[in-house]
């Protein structure tokens, strides 16, 4: 077995880990065992790290992954290796695989009685220290429902007050107001996790959740606000800045001590808890939890499984953790999506005993249920996008791409002013002879828009250049205002429609154009803009942060609220050019127009969740590069992450009845 996965690693089908992890495994095999059973062993420790890698948590043991190992079956030159590998188990059946394996070295099914590398659970296969994770995140959820005792009823009455203070009368919109319910409903719960699109005011919605909580307590309650990455930290800051200042704008009779009881500035997960490169335990942990009374994390949907699992433990049993997150963008980049495992939770209806609450702290009636779980009381969306009114057609796009409508989601494009459908079958007679030179003409219609777009920030910088080289701050932000009114977003990093090629040649067509000046691309040139690819906290940069060279060897980087830093060229750690980022890479940010970039050949990683994605960063206007058969194949691809966490619940809760 070990032969044919070195073949299959020799034609990066799989990776090198997964085949090094597989060697070491045989490695560790008796020699009495029967053939069979050892390349049983030696193949499902490959599948197990090849799965791990497409973001799943588990491989489900299921019929048909025998007709699909390493997803050979759309691999047309290795397809033969299917038969070669069953040959090698001797076409054992999967339902005998666990019990095959049960007396293993390297298997357990009791993980809590037997530590192994592999575990088996729910009929699927993980990594000892992923199941691990995913049990840890089961038990905190199982332990947030369990202290979620009711409210003691003499604290209604001043809950009562305090929302019909924070959500006056004369704000009621029609229908529910879910973000008093959420409010409500936080204030109630130890865990919560509130979720919605753009523009549905999540921040907003914490903002008020986080003075009702500090009127609630006379402002004694110690808060922090945190991000899974440094834009989303900065994003958060920004949006809870903003919040604020409008809360205080509409008379709320909110006073300077309350104001100030609120923090303003978000950090990164990484930070708060103190994770530090080749370091395995974190500064706060179990035995060393946050000293926090409410934690508040943002982009929720971006945090993968152990980093989640890690946050929980840090916890206090008394800390109040609140989730915020959109379920339809993308998953994080590593394994594990507990967003989505959640949002299965919130099918039905609240129970009788929260809408009783919601009614009489909130005057709010809600239609009851005793049949959901439990973790439906702890879960809240919010419905009404404030960002996109009706007649929006970046709104309408993404509705119609979340419920997967194909042909209404292609037709909006027809229908709608904000927004456009560069359709790449426009340079289709090109395609069939010539798949190459169809790709390149394709990027080149991608390029000249981007040299438009981006014409206005370099003749604005040249103009306040020629009056004196050094910028004010004034100036300096009025260049970010028209670099940030639009970015090009791409689904690849690589080939001719990836974010590589693409920089390379927007750079170089504005050099042609007389608006760069470099002689290599690595070059300090001005008007230059980067994204830094890693974290220093020492220069407080940190991944995904976005800069502008602006002369003078320095690197200028937006602070949020019309504030700028500056940090010399030489000491800005790892970047990338920045005319273009992936749509993963954008995830927290916003631009008024956004140009989303598709490859012209179908690619694994094109998804409905990226399509949404990147179609919900546009603020006033939308550009999508695609053709027809790309962009109705993703919509109709969500991603399907393989987890237990949510059968785990389950179990749990039932146990607990």
């Amino acid at each position: 077995m070990l032969a044919t996965l070195k073949e299959l690693k020799q034609h990066k089908v799989i990776s090198e880990g997964d085949y090094y992890f597989a060697q070491l495994i045989a490695g560790k095999q008796p020699d009495e065992l029967p053939r069979e059973q050892k390349n049983l062993a030696i193949l499902l420790a490959a599948l197990c790290s090849y799965s791990y890698q497409q973001g799943n948590t588990c491989l489900f043991l299921e019929k048909g992954l025998e007709s699909n190992y390493f997803n050979l079956a759309y691999r047309t030159a290795e397809q033969h290796y299917l038969h070669i590998i069953q040959e090698k188990i001797a076409f054992l059946p999967i339902e005998c695989w666990q019990s095959s394996l049960a007396d293993h070295i390297a298997f357990t099914a009791t993980p809590l009685e037997k530590v192994a590398p592999l575990v088996f659970q729910f009929n699927a296969l993980y990594f000892y220290r992923i199941w691990q994770d995913e049990y840890r995140v089961a038990h905190y959820l199982q332990r947030a429902v369990q202290r979620g005792a009711e409210t003691a009823p003499t604290a209604y009455e001043q809950i009562n007050a305090i929302l019909m203070h924070y959500f006056p009368a004369v704000q009621q919109i029609e229908g529910v107001n879910w973000q008093k319910v959420a409010v409500a409903t936080a204030l109630k719960q130890p865990f919560c996790l509130i979720t919605g699109g753009p523009g549905t005011g999540k921040t907003t919605t914490v903002a008020r959740l986080l003075l009702a909580l500090q009127t609630l307590s006379a402002c004694q309650l110690k808060i922090k606000l945190v991000a899974p990455t440094g834009k989303a930290a900065a994003r958060l800051t920004e949006s809870i800045n903003g919040a604020l200042t409008r809360l205080a704008q509409e008379n709320m009779a909110i006073s300077a001590d309350l104001i100030a009881s609120i923090p303003t500035t978000a950090q990164t997960l990484h930070r708060l808890l103190g994770i530090r490169f080749f370091e395995e335990t974190p500064t706060f942990h179990p035995n060393n939890p946050l000293p926090l009374d409410v934690l508040v994390v943002d982009e929720a949907s971006m945090i993968d499984l152990p980093l989640m699992a890690k946050l929980l433990q840090a916890l206090k049993p008394n800390t109040k953790l609140i989730l915020l997150g959109d379920e339809n963008q993308l998953s994080p980049v590593e394994a594990g999506e507990m967003l989505g495992a959640l949002s299965e939770f919130s099918q039905n209806a609240y129970s009788p005993a929260l809408t009783q609450y919601l009614k009489a702290v909130a005057d709010i009636e809600l239609i009851s249920s005793d049949q959901g779980s439990p973790l439906r009381d702890h879960l809240c969306r919010l419905h009404h996008s404030h960002r996109f009114s009706g007649d929006s057609g970046i709104g309408q796009l993404a509705q119609a791409i979340n419920q997967g409508n194909v042909e209404v989601s292609w037709n909006a494009f027809t229908h709608f002013n904000d927004i456009e459908m560069v359709d790449f079958d426009q340079v289709a007679l090109l395609k069939g002879d010539n798949p190459s030179l169809y790709s390149q003409a394709c990027a080149a219609l991608v390029v000249k828009s981007a040299v438009e777009k981006y014409t206005d920030y370099l003749v604005k910088l040249k103009a306040l250049q020629q009056q004196s080289p050094i910028l004010n701050e004034q100036q300096v932000g009025e260049i970010f205002v028209l670099f940030n009114a639009v970015r090009f977003l791409t689904a690849l990093r690589v080939g001719e429609l990836g974010v590589e090629q693409l920089n390379q040649k927007i750079a170089q067509r504005l050099q042609q154009k007389g608006l760069l000046d470099f002689k290599h691309e690595r070059d300090w040139y001005l008007g230059k803009p980067i994204m830094i690819q890693q974290n220093d906290r020492h220069i407080g940069l940190y991944n995904g942060d976005i800069g502008l060279f602006l002369g003078q060897g320095k690197v200028w980087f937006e602070q949020g609220q019309g504030h700028y830093k500056t940090v010399l060229a030489s000491r800005v750690p790892n970047y990338e050019t920045a005319f273009v980022m992936t749509v993963h890479k954008s995830q927290g940010s916003e631009f008024a127009h956004t140009c989303l970039v598709l490859p012209t050949e179908p690619n694994p990683i094109l998804s409905r969740e990226l399509i949404y994605t990147g179609v919900t960063r546009a603020k006033q206007q939308l550009t999508v590069f695609s053709s027809a058969e790309i962009w109705k194949s993703a919509v109709k691809n969500p991603v399907k992450r393989q987890s237990g966490l949510n059968q785990l619940l389950v179990e749990l809760f039932n146990k607990s009845d």
